[in-house]
């Protein structure tokens, strides 16, 4: 009789336990959950989208779809949209109508960075009105806000396979005013600092020391990785870079600097102390070149995607160069934390749009401004080209990337 008193107790002891433990789990709701199956994320270059190409160049979108395939499709959305009628008079405007938000989606896109030094051509004007219209269209998105605080928060895109979080930020060719602040819209803004100047590259800054972030603000955006870590399954942290060495972005771009081909020695310690932080996934855009992939304690640093889409005016001609017109589409697959592939498929840009270029107002859209720089696969000799390109730029990182043909994979080391 003992005996079957003392197993009862256990048996009843053990109920307790397990209902203890299903509260727990509910009580964390979808915080952080194991996923049961692989994740793929896609990331392609940025969008330096002008119109809506679903109904300025129609043939495009199908083949752009066909390029975004996964379960989180990601770019950076490199102008700011703009009200029928809201135009710029200052020799910048990068500016988009709401609809062109439409389009993105359309091709699959459902995460974005807003963090572009573009983002604030249209002034306060073109943030709000940005963040406006992802929100009412339910595309996840970060990297801006209505104050500093909003604008480094982590935007979460909830998937069946798992919760994905965004971090998102920019470096370099602020627009004076840009940058969010506790009291003012604008863009999540890690400055960088040589010596005691900012480097902003806009200016040539001979014989200071090396760049190094701020810390107020890398200190901000670090604990917003950490905070987005407590929350979601996997952490993407978004960069627009500007910032390289000590010489203008301007300068090294018209003369064709070696270092516009890879990141500055300051990005490199960074992004490492952003993954010690939790971010699983970095990915940048800015030279506006593709860069090579660095493995950093199993998690994949795209230094830079190059482009995606890229409607640039055609009197921009220092950042007009055929590699500008070249990159590739990435492809991350996770199971749970442990990444398990990563693969490529190279694209190229027409650089000649439809009908004439305006050479006397380089931000008049136009016909062939809008149908300028959209992307398709290529195959043969070029695929060939572009895919080396990018295997010889990503070893440095002791990164080994094995062309296969018109696509290409990262050989992932034991224990990635």
């Amino acid at each position: 009789m003992a005996t079957m008193l003392k197993t009862g107790l256990l048996l009843a002891r053990a109920a307790c336990l397990a209902v203890l433990l299903f509260a727990i789990v509910c009580a964390m709701g979808t915080a952080v959950r194991p996923q049961s199956t692989a994740i793929t994320i896609t990331l392609a270059g940025q969008s330096m989208i002008r119109s809506d190409i679903r109904a300025t160049a129609p043939a495009a979108v199908p083949v752009i779809q066909g390029l975004l395939k996964g379960d989180v499709v990601f770019t950076n959305l490199e102008s700011a949209v703009a009200e029928k009628g809201e135009t710029v008079q200052e020799d910048r405007g990068f500016l988009t109508p709401p609809e062109a938000l439409d389009a993105l989606k359309t091709f699959g896109f459902n995460l974005l960075s807003l963090s572009g030094n573009h983002a604030f051509d249209l002034k306060v004007t073109g943030i709000q009105n940005t963040i406006r219209e992802a929100d009412s269209r339910k595309i996840v998105h970060a990297g801006t806000g209505n104050n500093v605080a909003e604008a480094v928060a982590p935007g979460y895109l909830h998937t069946p396979k798992g919760t994905i979080a965004l971090i998102a930020s920019a470096s370099g060719l602020i627009t004076p005013g840009g940058s969010a602040t506790a009291d003012r819209p604008g863009v999540n803004e890690l400055r960088v600092e040589a010596g005691d100047k900012e480097n902003e590259a806009t200016d040539d800054l001979p014989g200071v020391p090396g760049n190094t972030p701020n810390q107020e603000d890398s200190q901000r955006i670090l604990q917003s990785i950490r905070d987005a870590r407590q929350h979601a399954d996997l952490v993407i942290v978004y960069q627009h870079n500007h910032v390289f060495g000590n010489h203008s972005f301007a300068t090294i771009f018209t003369e064709g600097m070696q270092e516009r081909l890879a990141p500055n020695d300051w990005l490199k310690k960074w992004t490492h102390a952003e993954v010690d932080a939790g971010a699983d996934i970095i990915v940048m855009h800015g030279a506006p070149l593709l860069h090579g992939v660095e493995i950093y304690h199993g998690r994949p640093i795209f230094y830079d995607l190059g482009n995606f889409i890229y409607n640039l005016p055609p009197t921009l001609t220092w950042i007009d160069e055929p590699m500008n017109w070249e990159s590739a589409v990435a492809y991350v697959q996770f199971q749970g934390k442990n990444l398990q592939s990563i693969s490529f498929r190279p694209i190229a840009l027409n650089n000649v749009g439809e009908g004439q270029p305006d050479i006397h107002n380089q931000y008049t859209n136009n016909q062939f401004l809008d149908t300028r720089g959209l992307p398709s696969p290529v195959t043969g000799a070029r695929a060939g080209y572009i895919l080396q390109r990018l295997a010889d730029a990503s070893k440095p990182f002791g990164t080994t990337v094995e062309v296969k043909g018109d696509t290409a994979e990262i050989k992932l080391k034991a224990g990635n």
